[in-house]
């Protein structure tokens, strides 16, 4: 809880205004660190070290991540955050997963924590931890991950805290709003890709086809559609199959034609024995 401090006093608490004050520092280059180009787990890491500065009483902060479903610790400041969230992922329950069931902050000291949280308690008793702060990190309607604060010096978060927090808390959802972001678009760019190869042999079968039978552009892919229907085999399958097998063909005059149809019958069956 903060208090006036006593400048003969060394161990005194920070008063409110030194809070925001220090809290007004340690926001200068949050901005650059939300717009660097590092991952997005060494930018948590970063916001994890601004909080820990910013926040009287933190000593260790850590950021819970879902993961395909699953929560992980992307950033952590000391090694017994990584025990506390363990304990609360396999437990399910504690500071954490109130915050993601809740959407709004949750402190408690280590009494309110055993009375609320027994089985989690219980997992940490050898952790030298006394105070947990937990702020959910959301997108939408979406639980996306926390931003978690840990004290072990006897001091109580109060709500000074919490609004510091908050603000560690957007920063982290940028990184990771800007992450998943950084991510589809990496999925697009795969899907583009490959559909782009895929075009690239079909055309490529396609003229091949035309060539050798003197066929249209539109009769020669539905020759190639024909045999995937068929045979069950998709067009871009047999497209790259039969691009392949091109390079194999006996090209003296007279018999292309010949093994270019052969090879459009027997094509599905190379796909299929792969």
């Amino acid at each position: 809880m903060t208090t006036g401090t006593n400048a003969d006093d060394p161990l005194s608490t920070p008063s409110t205004d030194e809070v925001l004050a220090t809290l007004a520092e340690a926001l200068k280059d949050l901005d650059s660190v939300v717009r660097s180009f590092e991952h997005a787990d060494a930018k948590l890491a970063s916001i994890c070290a601004r909080v820990v500065t910013a926040v009287p009483g933190a000593d260790a902060a850590g950021v819970t991540v879902l993961r395909d479903g699953t929560a992980v610790t992307a950033a952590s400041t000391e090694a017994f955050v990584l025990a506390i969230d363990a304990a609360q992922y396999e437990q399910q329950e504690g500071p954490c997963i109130d915050a993601a069931v809740t959407r709004d902050i949750v402190r408690a000291d280590r009494a309110q924590a055993a009375e609320r949280w027994p089985s989690f308690a219980r997992a940490i008793e050898r952790v030298d931890v006394t105070s947990f702060l937990s702020a959910p990190i959301t997108a939408g309607e979406d639980y996306v991950g926390a931003l978690n604060l840990y004290g072990h010096h006897g001091h109580d978060f109060d709500t000074v805290d919490e609004q510091a927090l908050r603000v560690y808390v957007r920063a982290a959802q940028s990184v990771l709003s800007a992450d998943e972001r950084a991510q589809q678009a990496a999925r697009r760019v795969e899907g583009y890709a490959a559909a782009m190869e895929s075009r690239a042999a079909i055309e490529q079968a396609k003229g091949a086809l035309m060539i050798a039978l003197g066929v249209t552009a539109d009769k020669a892919f539905d020759l190639l559609l024909w045999r995937s229907q068929t045979t069950n085999v998709k067009v871009r399958d047999l497209a790259e199959q039969f691009v392949t097998d091109l390079a194999t063909l006996n090209t003296a005059p007279g018999v292309l034609a010949d093994e270019l149809g052969k090879m459009l019958m027997t094509v599905h069956q190379r796909v299929l024995g792969q």
